[in-house]
């Protein structure tokens, strides 16, 4: 009599039908194939987190240049000043309250995010939105005069963009000699063309205050990604960077700023100042028309895209310089 294997089907041997187990340069070769496709999904996930990034910053400019916009239909065409300091806060007597209840610190005010706010439905992300959650979460929706919460003066020093405050809306100051509130450049001398080789020697009219005088308005930058750096060579990309409240072109008044590296996205700093800057492959930037788009380093030097007037000044318009006050 024939007696069966009690043994469980799994202990049992399994034939090998072709002789022989894989070598190790089969092994290694579907290892090595395994890995290039990891790195090929990994690269794609990167660049589509990178488009994605950048897409929601070019959203978030087009509500801003919204809120800009709003602000100025309330306020006969003039637009929101660049930088308002407290002085002139007082003098105009201007108070900006929060949300729920209380005012607004006006030291949190000088700069232009608080007071653009209301225009923007109170969306605080649009100020931090490069920030952590939990810090947008924190921004205080009510408070008081001589309280100043750290998130609310993170919504004012370091918001996601910087405004082109300088050019546009102005930089507004206690003038110490007068006593009254001034704009920066007001007085600012500089040659303008009067068709041929003429000249008009020029006092002013650099600032653009209402949106009606916008000359070139679809190539005037109005928010732009921006941080704060001392002098220097910069290369480097980082989205938690702290963002700075205002931008600034590469030439201020008849002082060179920063320029850039040709060839690359290098970007040099000569004097300390909030300057354009790449949290994604490009900087992401807004025009006084209300189109966004992510443009280079290099695009960025021409005088025209920052300064209303330049169009207008003698010699090379992309190198404008005009005195200081």
């Amino acid at each position: 009599m024939t007696t069966r294997s009690l043994r469980p089907a799994a202990m049992r041997r399994i034939p090998n039908l072709d002789g022989r187990g894989f070598t190790i340069v089969e092994v290694l070769t579907v290892v090595g194939i395994i890995a290039v496709l990891m790195g090929l999904i990994l690269a794609g996930l990167q660049a589509a987190g990178r488009t994605s990034r950048q897409t929601r910053e070019l959203n978030t400019l087009r509500q801003l240049h919204l809120g800009w916009s709003s602000y100025a239909a309330s306020n006969n065409d003039y637009v929101m000043p660049g930088y308002l300091d407290e002085a002139a806060q007082a003098q105009w007597k201007v108070r900006y309250r929060y949300v729920v209840e209380g005012r607004v610190d006006p030291a949190i005010c000088q700069t232009y995010p608080w007071r653009l706010l209301p225009y923007l439905d109170w969306g605080y992300e649009s100020m931090l939105g490069y920030r952590d959650s939990e810090v947008i979460d924190n921004v205080p929706s009510k408070g008081k005069t001589g309280v100043i919460e750290p998130e609310a003066l993170a919504v004012a020093d370091q918001p996601w963009f910087g405004y082109n405050a300088f050019y546009i809306g102005g930089w507004w100051e206690q003038n110490d000699a007068t006593g009254g509130v001034q704009c920066r450049f007001s007085n600012s001398e500089w040659q303008q063309t009067s068709g041929g080789t003429n000249t008009i020697p020029t006092k002013g009219k650099l600032v653009l205050r209402s949106i009606g005088r916008a000359t070139q308005a679809s190539s005037l930058i109005l928010f732009g990604t921006s941080t704060f750096r001392g002098a220097g060579i910069y290369t480097e990309q980082d989205d938690r960077l702290a963002g700075a409240a205002w931008i600034t072109p590469p030439i201020l008044a008849d002082q060179t700023i920063w320029g850039s590296i040709t060839g690359s996205e290098r970007i040099e700093v000569f004097s300390a100042q909030a300057i354009p800057y790449r949290r994604q492959r490009a900087i992401t930037i807004v025009h006084v028309d209300g189109s966004a788009r992510s443009e280079s380093i290099g695009n960025l030097i021409d005088q025209q895209r920052w300064v209303n007037a330049a169009h207008d000044g003698a010699g090379d318009p992309t190198r404008f310089m005009h005195t200081p006050d």
